[in-house]
């Protein structure tokens, strides 16, 4: 069979409605050389019946069925196996995009023989849509700012890293494969996004941007992005931990550690101020100071912490200068 030149990726849980505007800004690309690969995530609202019946009326759309709800990350590996284009790409179930985004972005790939194609990242939220903005950076210099970037979760330019998405990206899949790059199980890890990006960016050859905004990603208070589950202190600790493995495998760690320990200490903070603002009891909080405490990189990252850019109010400030104090002693 004729290698298609993009496969994108579609873990399918519970879209409701929203799945159809996904899928209709996937089907009408003008790329017509790709192929949809929705993995069905176990959906109670009938979002499997929506996926089967667009696969009935377009053959490019491949269904893989999960026996158990896997989440996102293990989600994502499943559709990667079966995945056979040039480039492979990732989508939510419930986002959409310009209808000419993988013809832009594969062409680009190919003029610029790039490993990965980075677009302007958009996300859309309470009706209105936000354009991120990414300075100006040489190319030969765009990989390593990326990096930078995503290590240091924004790395003090932001409070967040304007590179933390993989729906507004493709790859190659030669890459992923070469390198056995794989999702975290987001059951137990996040950020899985981030950590896919640092991973396949420090394999990657060539890292190349797009300004120009394709993907719009939407922020809902019902997605699993902003339950307390994916941004609690379990996960991310583990999260952190991850990373910094990765890090050490690669031989990098030293390159960047002081970009690792910024994010540490947002995540670690962001973690903790989160089991306080959700009223649960100190008993818990206890239990997620000494977990957060106990990692070998902990003291040392806290050791370096300086508040960041965000503008706070002095007792949110105050808060976390006493959190970052204990958690170096």
């Amino acid at each position: 069979m004729k290698i298609p030149q993009v496969s994108i990726i579609i873990p399918v849980y519970n879209a409701g409605g929203r799945l159809v505007e996904c899928l209709d800004t996937l089907i009408q690309q003008t790329l017509r050389d790709i192929e949809f690969i929705l993995v069905i995530d176990c959906p109670t609202d009938g979002s499997d019946k929506i996926a089967q019946a667009y696969a009935q009326k377009d053959d490019r759309i491949i269904l893989v069925y999960n026996t158990e709800n896997l989440h996102i990350g293990k989600s994502r590996n499943r559709g990667l196996e079966v995945a056979r284009g040039e480039y492979i790409g990732f989508s939510d179930h419930d986002d959409y995009r310009e209808l000419d985004m993988y013809e832009q972005m594969y062409d680009y790939a190919q003029n610029k023989h790039a490993d990965i194609v980075i677009s302007r990242p958009a996300v859309k939220r309470e009706g209105c849509i936000e354009l991120w903005n990414v300075p100006d950076v040489e190319v030969s210099q765009f990989k390593e700012y990326a990096l930078m970037d995503l290590m240091g979760r924004g790395n003090g330019e932001r409070d967040v890293s304007v590179f933390c998405n993989i729906h507004n990206v493709i790859y190659r899949r030669d890459l992923i494969m070469s390198n056995q790059i794989q999702f975290v199980d987001t059951r137990f890890i996040a950020p899985e996004d981030v950590l896919f990006n640092i991973e396949t960016i420090l394999c990657a050859d060539t890292v190349v941007y797009l300004n120009r905004p394709f993907y719009y990603h939407l922020m809902l208070e019902s997605s699993e992005g902003h339950s307390s589950s994916y941004s609690g202190w379990e996960k991310r600790g583990e999260g952190m931990n991850y990373l910094c493995q990765l890090l050490r495998q690669k031989h990098v760690f030293e390159l960047y550690a002081s970009s690792f320990y910024n994010q540490v200490t947002k995540q670690f903070l962001n973690s903790l101020l989160g089991v306080l603002y959700q009223g649960q009891s100190i008993k818990n909080f206890w239990k997620a100071y000494r977990m957060l405490k106990s990692y070998s990189f902990t003291k040392p990252a806290f050791k370096q912490y300086k508040p960041d850019v965000t503008p706070r109010s002095w007792l949110k400030n105050k808060v976390r200068a006493l959190f970052a104090f204990f958690l170096t002693h």
